[in-house]
Parts: structure tokens; C-alpha cells; sequence
């Protein structure tokens, strides 16, 4: 027995050891060890080939099939399938095992010869029971015994002419005799009919077919010419019967019916040509057929069939339905073995890529599109095609995951790259663009896929989704820095940093106001109109704190109350106007009171200031987040054992309730640990290092060293290891302050979107109506609201500045019309291309700032610095490898012609040395 270097048992040479000696259970073992029945040897030859040809292996093909093996298995070598190495075992029991499976193709050639034909013609005496036994399994299964070989000979005429068979010949006519779609007279001028007659003459023979007879071409006998006979005699037999139908008013009902099945048939056997003639009858090729539950382009896919299905696609009456999801099922075959010679499903998925009638990304019931089918299957070319042609990488399923969830980030980041390109120009030159395509961060919907006025036609697409997930995981986390993620985000934020800063200007107004205001009124100052004018101020924040809640409370109400930022903001709300309005509440309520309003002031707006886009606040805010959160997590386990100490302390410290307090002692009850709730807040202080030990007074010897114990372990211990993991958290955020400010504007744009489109993408109906529904299009939406092609230019000779294409598809160009008149009219604009006279320049966020103020908004419409930086490593990257990947060929070639070069001179020296 083989043995491989570890000295372990070879699973693959174990499975053909068990093969050999017919022992099942060590066939099994191997199996289960990982042997791989169909991986061909050196002679090309598979286990799973060698069980089927072997007569007594129907437990081993039994196994196989159970391990993985197809019943449609072809040798792509020999071009010759699992039905036809079963029929040349000559056992019954193989061959059983195989048609006990749906969907054999019983009828597959090898060699001109069906399985059924290669039996009859390998008919001898020493095997006429065993290949009687197989064509019986075979013709019980569907076989047709009609098919011909090269020399248009069918299985019973090679059984008639056998002389060597006498005692068995008369069953083996029978058993064909007894089928009845057997056709004697077709083939050879009714050769087989003519030898029956004067062989056996005392059988009953079926009616003779006279193919010139009106009335005898019917439906059952064109499929039965299409399954067995030339293709050349079907068009034929298909053009006569058309000339043959009387009813020529009902002729497009009786084709449908007669030649549907027809349709399914030829696109199942790659009748070519057949199929082109079915179609030039004029049949509904949208037309499901009967007992069929598919349509034929779909029927087409899942065989494989990739000329019927470009026939399909090319024809003026095609219609697929919504929700086909064709590409989905194509891809789910891509890594199917073919199972004939027609049969490509990768030539099929090219071919729905490049029809107009498929949508990219169109979802399945369960939401999936082509791009979730490609990633689950793990499909990685598939993934890179579909990303190529400008799949969205942002639908959610039912089970609410991306389609990104399961990509490779070095796949997703080769694409990126991909992603960035230039318009050809030299580098130095002033017209040089780097031109960064966005196909995959927007959603495009086809025209006319969208029926106008239906629910998918009036939502906000949200663009965000994709790169909020980015930003979630961790994997996919650094590709934040991708200059084709950092110019999306760019765009975003320049269409809704007007929202953004008008909040903050009004925001900042009020919490300055309703601040000055309080202070004033309880400090009771003398300055009354002062105090009167801040408390106004005060009135028309919570005015606009009030209109802000509600409007997003009436776009989105679902999602409105699943932020707790929200439920801070109208606490905020309340807390305000009781501050501000005169009150019978009393002192210590008012203090409460204006207490609580400008802790919630002042946190609102620390918030707010930390969504700014600066790269250092945002880093500061995000390490108040994280040590915040990590202290919280940590002292919520570690609070066991400082519950634990100030229990003790109260026991050991605390005094009773009935002694008194001595004449002249004046210590308080928070130093004496009086009650459990002041014993708690006295050790938390205690924890920083505030002991106040003077105070404590130590009277047995259980009292220091509960003491002593404190300090040490939660003291010196505890306090240090929280104060160790907030270190450990701001070096960690300081390390990738530039990816954190990425997250940062990522969450900001993620929310404002969020109020406008939920999560469902559904939207309130102030949103559906106008012309608010206008007004956030164009300050959500970049595509196709804002621009129309889904890329960008950026100019680095040229300060950064952004060219984006036109607004609109159809520009207004003022004409003269030669009367010193000007009138409208309309230039047609291609939207699959941006020349240089389809861009404008970015305009700037507001265009009614002063004129002071136009250099701040024009910086703000250049594209920063480091995002150009990076952009041109990436082209700088690309043209690197291609230079590379030329010189590789080159060498290749060369090395190839050297290689030739050497051949001819061997052939010289030998013919010189002969």
C-alpha cells in the first residue's frame, strides 16, 4: 500500500486499492478521509470511470454518487459521459444505480454511438442476457430506440442483423416491438420493416409512417424527429406541416400549442438549427410550456445552452419578467461541469452582462442580487466581472447583509484601484485628469425598469449604506483612506455641509444664549433688558430646536425614535422652556433644573462640535468615546469588588444608629460611613487616591488590613489598569488618526441620510411631496440628482479643482434665431461618455456668501490634497505593474522563440549526423 511522506495511508491510492480488491467499507474510508473519486491518474482516468465501466461496482458507484460524483459526469478529455461507461461495463445493476437519479441523459452520444445503439452493435453470444438486462433498464427509463449511428443504422437493425444470436434475437425484437414510439421505416427506405417481415413474419408490426400522407405530420411525431432524427428532416417535416394547417385564422394558437414543446426539446439538446426554425414560426418564446416551470430563456440558462440563449435575448419579442433574476441563476452553475459540447454557462453569463434586457442588479425574493450570489459561491472572477460592469455594492437582503460581507478586501481594494484612471494626458500637463469612477458606490437603476409612480420610484436611494459598512468592519476599515472612498465622501459632505453648518451656527447661538440667560436670572442681575434679550434668544432656539425635532420626526418615524440622541433632544427641549418660563417651582427646583439644561446643553453640543470635519477634533472626540466606553465596560465587572469594600467599610467603620455623637466631635457622616449609599460614594472617591485615612479610625487589626488590602488591589491595581487601557485606547486612535476622521464623516453623513430614507428606504410623506422631495434629491442624492454620469475629473496641475458632469441630460442652450431674439432650446447630451465640453467646474456649497467670503466656499469645492496624493500612487501603482507585466511578456516570448530557435537547430544537428 501506498504511503505518502508522513507515513500516513494515501486516501487516493487507498480508494483504488479498495476499488481493486471490491472491499466496500475500506472504499467508504477512503471516501470519508478525503479521496476524490473524480480526480483523473495518469492515464486520465478516474475512479469513478473505472467503477462505472467494471461490471459488479454498483455499490461503488452507489458511494460515489454519494461523495459529490455527477450522473451527467463527462471525461472532458474523451468527451464521453457517466451513462456510456455504465453501458460498457454490460451490467444492469451499474446501470441501474445511475437512471435511479433524475435527469440522466440517457440518449448522450459517444462516439456517433447512444449508450443503446453501442449495446446492439456489441451484441455476442457470451453477453446477450447482460445487454439484453441494460437496454430493458435503459428503454424503461426513455431511451429512444429510434436514434441512428454514423451509418443512419438504429439499435434494432443492428439486432436483426446479427446472426450470431438466434436463440435470444426473438426477445431482444420483442422487447423493442413492445415500445411504442418505435419508427421502423425511416431510416434505410424501411429496411428494419423488410427484415422483420421476412424474419418474423408471425409478429404484429406497427402501421407503416408515410411521411407524404396529409394529416401525418402531428406534433408528437415532429418532437419525436427532433429527439431522433437529422435536423435537416425535422425543417423539413416542420415546413410541410406549416403548409399542411388548414386553419389559417388560428394559426398562431395551434403553433404555440403544438411547437412549445418543440422550443423546450431543442434548446435541451442544442438543436441549433431547429431552433432557429421553431422561432421563424412565430411562437411566444415568453410562453411558459406545458408541464415546463420555466420560461425558455430561463431554460436555456440552466442547460447551458449559450446559442439559444443569444438567439433568446436578440429576438424583438422578448419579455422577461420582473424578477427573473436571471443572472443569479447563472451564476449559481458557473462551476458546473458542462454536460455536452453546447454547454457554457461562462458564455452565458457574458451574455447577460451585455444585454440590455438584465438588470445588474436586480434582486431575488430574499433581496439578494447577482453580487451576492457571486460572493456567497465564492466566485471571485464572477465577483470581479459583475464589479467591472458597475454592480452596486450597497443592496441589502431580507438577512440584511451586503454583498461586500463576504468579499476579500484585497479583492475590493484591486478594484478600487481600478476604479482610478486618467484622461491620457502626460502628467505635467495643465489638461492631465484623474478621473474617479463611482458605478459601484451608486445605485443605477435601467430605464423603464422602474415603473413610474410605484413605491421603488418615489424613494431616496441611500448612498451611504455601503460605506457605513466599510467603516464597521474591521477588514474592510482601511479602504476608508481609498481615494475612490475619500472623493465619494467628499462629494457627500459638499452637498449636505450647508445642513451641517447651519445647524451648528444656530445651535451654537443657542447654547450661548439659554446659558448667559440662566446665569443672569439666578444670579439676578441688575441688567434686566440684557437678561430679556438672551431669554428671547433662548425662545427662538428651543423654536428651532422644536421644528428641527419635528420635521425629523414627520420624515422618518420609525427610525426617529431609535436614536438615543433623539430622546436627549427633547429631554433637552422640556428641560429648556421649564428653565426659561416663569415658574412657582421653587429655588432649589429652578437650580435643578437650569442644572440638568446646560449639562444636556453642553453635551449636545460637545457632540456636535466633535461631527466637525477636523481631523484633530475628531480624533479628541472619538478618544473621549472610546475611553469612555472601555471604562464603563471594565468598571462595570470591576464594580463586584468596590461594592464588595464599601459593604466592609460600612460594617467595619460605621456607627451605629443609637450611639451619639460625643460634645465637641464634629465629624461628618460621609467620613464615617454612615449609610451604605454614602459608604459606596465615599470608596469610589476612595479609588482615586482620596482616602482621607485621618479621618478613619482604625480599632482592630481586621480594619488595616481590610484597609491596606483596598489600597493595594484596587488602588494601585485597579485604578492603574483602567488608567493603562485608556492609554492603550488613545495611542490606538492616534496611531490611525486619519482613518478615525474617515469613520467620523462616515457616521455624520450616515445620519443625516438616515433622517431622510429610514432604514428601509421608505420616506415620510413631507419628503414624497414637493417641493421638499426636490430639495433633498439634490442634497442626498449625487446621482443622478446631481450629477448624471456616476464619475468625476479631478485637475492636480490645477489647484484640485473638481470637473463633474452637467446637471442634466438635456442642457438649455440659448440660440439666436437671427431677429436679435434669443429663444430655448434643448442640446442632447450622451450620458456613457464626459468630453470636455459635458463638465463644469464643482460649484462651492453656498453661492450667496459675500464676496469676502468666496475664497472659504471655493476651497471647500477643491479636493484635498492628500486625496489627490494618494490617487496618483494608485495610477503611479498600476502603470508599475503593467510595465512589469509587459516586460514578463516579452520575456516570454523570447524565451518561447529560443526555445524554437533551439528545436530547429537539434533537428539540423540530427539530420546532419544521419
Amino acid at each position: 500500500m501506498e504511503l505518502n511522506r508522513c507515513g500516513f495511508i494515501d486516501p487516493q491510492a487507498q480508494l483504488g486499492l479498495a476499488l481493486a480488491k471490491r472491499d466496500i467499507r475500506e472504499f467508504y474510508a477512503a471516501l470519508e478521509m478525503g479521496a476524490q473519486p473524480n480526480l483523473p491518474d495518469e492515464h486520465n482516468t478516474s475512479i469513478y470511470e473505472k467503477a462505472l465501466s467494471t461490471a459488479g461496482c454498483a455499490e461503488f458507484i452507489e458511494a460515489c454518487l454519494e461523495h459529490g460524483c455527477n450522473v451527467n459526469y463527462i471525461n472532458q478529455k474523451h468527451n464521453k459521459a457517466a451513462i456510456s461507461y455504465a453501458a460498457d461495463s454490460r451490467d444492469s445493476r451499474n446501470l441501474s444505480v445511475l437512471l435511479s437519479r433524475p435527469g440522466v441523459q440517457v440518449d448522450r452520444k459517444y462516439g456517433q454511438l447512444t449508450p443503446l445503439n453501442s449495446l446492439a452493435k456489441n451484441l455476442k453470444t457470451d453477453n446477450v442476457d447482460e445487454v439484453r438486462a441494460c437496454m430493458q433498464s435503459l428503454l424503461q427509463y426513455g431511451a429512444s430506440p429510434n436514434l441512428v449511428d454514423q451509418s443512419e443504422m438504429t439499435p434494432l437493425h443492428h439486432v436483426l442483423r446479427n446472426n450470431k444470436i438466434n436463440t435470444a434475437k426473438q426477445e431482444l425484437v420483442q422487447l423493442f416491438l413492445g415500445q411504442p414510439n418505435l419508427d421502423i421505416d425511416s431510416y434505410r427506405n424501411g429496411q428494419v420493416r423488410q427484415m422483420l417481415q421476412q424474419q418474423y413474419p408471425e409478429l404484429p408490426l406497427p402501421p407503416q409512417r408515410d411521411a407524404n400522407a396529409d394529416g401525418e405530420i402531428d406534433g408528437e411525431r415532429l418532437l419525436r424527429q427532433l429527439r431522433d432524427g437529422d435536423e435537416s428532416q425535422f425543417e423539413q417535416l416542420l415546413a410541410e406541416h406549416q403548409l399542411n394547417i388548414s386553419d389559417k385564422d388560428n394559426l398562431r394558437n395551434l403553433t404555440q400549442e403544438l411547437y412549445q414543446p418543440l422550443l423546450v426539446e431543442s434548446i435541451k439538446r442544442g438543436k441549433q438549427r431547429s431552433l432557429e426554425a421553431i422561432l421563424n414560426t412565430g411562437i411566444n418564446i415568453n410562453k411558459k410550456a406545458t408541464g415546463e416551470a420555466t420560461a425558455p430563456i430561463e431554460l436555456s440558462i440552466i442547460w447551458g445552452n449559450w446559442r439559444a440563449l443569444e438567439k433568446l435575448l436578440h429576438h424583438p419579442e422578448l419579455k422577461v419578467a420582473p424578477g427573473t433574476s436571471l443572472l443569479n441563476t447563472v451564476i449559481s452553475r458557473l462551476e458546473e461541469q458542462p454536460l455536452d459540447d453546447f454547454c457554457d454557462h461562462q458564455r452565458c453569463f457574458e451574455l447577460l452582462l451585455a444585454s440590455e434586457h438584465v438588470n445588474i442588479n436586480e434582486a431575488d425574493p430574499s433581496g439578494q442580487v447577482p453580487l451576492h450570489y457571486a460572493a456567497k459561491y465564492r466566485n471571485w472572477k464572477a465577483v470581479q466581472t459583475l464589479l467591472h460592469n458597475g454592480a452596486y455594492i450597497g443592496p441589502k437582503s431580507k438577512f440584511n447583509e451586503l454583498p461586500i460581507h463576504d468579499m476579500p478586501a484585497e479583492l475590493l481594494e484591486q478594484h478600487f484601484d481600478s476604479c482610478i484612471t486618467t484622461n491620457k494626458q502626460k502628467a505635467g500637463s495643465q489638461a492631465f485628469e484623474i478621473i474617479v469612477n463611482f458605478a459601484n458606490l451608486m445605485r443605477q437603476e435601467k430605464p423603464g425598469q422602474i415603473p413610474p409612480g410605484t413605491a421603488s420610484a418615489r424613494h431616496l436611494q441611500d448612498e451611504m449604506t455601503p460605506i457605513a459598512h466599510i467603516a464597521e468592519s474591521k477588514e474592510l476599515r482601511h479602504l476608508l483612506q481609498h481615494p475612490l472612498i475619500s472623493s465619494f465622501l467628499f462629494l457627500k459632505w459638499h452637498r449636505l455641509s450647508v445642513i451641517f453648518y447651519l445647524n451648528f451656527l444656530l445651535y451654537t447661538l443657542f447654547t450661548i444664549s439659554i446659558i448667559t440667560h440662566t446665569l443672569l436670572q439666578f444670579h439676578q442681575s441688575e441688567h434686566q433688558a440684557l437678561t430679556a434679550l438672551f431669554g428671547l434668544f433662548s425662545w427662538i432656539g428651543i423654536i428651532y430646536l422644536i421644528i428641527r425635532e419635528v420635521v425629523q420626526f414627520t420624515m422618518a418615524p420609525l427610525q426617529y425614535w431609535c436614536s438615543v440622541t433623539n430622546y436627549m433632544e427633547v429631554a433637552l427641549i422640556a428641560l429648556a422652556i421649564a428653565t426659561c418660563i416663569e415658574s412657582n417651582y421653587d429655588k432649589e427646583t429652578q437650580r435643578v433644573l437650569a442644572v440638568l439644561t446646560i449639562l444636556l446643553v453642553s453635551l449636545e453640543f460637545c457632540l456636535l462640535v466633535g461631527s466637525l470635519p477636523v481631523l484633530a477634533i475628531s480624533t479628541h472626540m472619538l478618544m473621549l468615546r472610546a475611553v469612555s466606553s472601555t471604562f464603563l465596560k471594565s468598571f462595570g465587572l470591576y464594580s463586584i469588588f468596590v461594592i464588595t469594600f464599601s459593604l466592609c467599610f460600612y460594617i467595619l467603620f460605621g456607627k451605629p444608629q443609637e450611639q451619639e455623637q460625643k460634645p465637641g466631635e464634629e465629624e461628618g457622616d460621609f467620613n464615617s460611613f454612615s449609610n451604605p449609599i454614602e459608604a459606596l460614594i465615599k470608596t469610589i472617591v476612595m479609588l482615586t487616591g482620596e482616602f482621607d485615612a485621618g479621618d478613619i479610625k482604625f480599632d482592630t487589626l481586621s480594619t488595616y488590613l481590610i484597609f491596606v488590602l483596598f489600597v493595594l488591589f484596587m488602588t494601585i491595581v485597579l485604578f492603574n489598569l483602567l488608567n493603562g487601557l485608556a492609554v492603550s485606547d488613545t495611542q490606538a486612535i492616534k496611531a490611525q488618526a486619519e482613518l478615525n476622521g474617515a469613520i467620523c464623516r462616515t457616521n455624520t453623513l450616515l445620519r443625516y441620510e438616515q433622517v431622510l430614507t429610514e432604514r428601509n428606504g421608505c420616506t415620510g410623506f413631507i419628503v414624497n411631496s414637493e417641493p421638499f422631495r426636490t430639495i433633498c434629491q439634490r442634497l442626498l442624492n449625487i446621482y443622478p440628482n446631481y450629477m448624471t454620469v456616476r464619475q468625476i475629473s479631478i485637475l492636480p496641475n490645477d489647484g484640485n479643482q473638481v470637473l463633474i458632469p452637467k446637471m442634466n441630460v438635456y442642457e438649455m442652450k440659448e440660440l439666436s434665431n437671427g431677429n436679435g431674439k434669443t429663444m430655448a432650446s434643448f442640446q442632447s447630451l450622451a450620458t456613457n461618455a464626459v468630453p470636455e465640453q459635458q463638465k463644469k467646474l464643482l460649484d462651492p456649497p453656498l453661492r450667496l456668501l459675500p464676496c469676502c467670503c468666496s475664497k472659504i466656499s471655493n476651497k471647500c469645492s477643491k479636493m484635498d490634497s492628500r486625496t489627490v496624493k494618494l490617487a496618483l500612487a494608485v495610477i503611479d501603482q498600476k502603470s508599475t505593474a503593467e510595465q512589469k507585466r509587459q516586460r514578463e511578456q516579452l520575456t516570454e516570448r523570447r524565451f518561447q522563440l529560443m526555445e524554437q530557435k533551439l528545436e530547429q537547430l537539434l533537428q539540423l544537428l540530427h539530420q546532419e549526423r544521419n
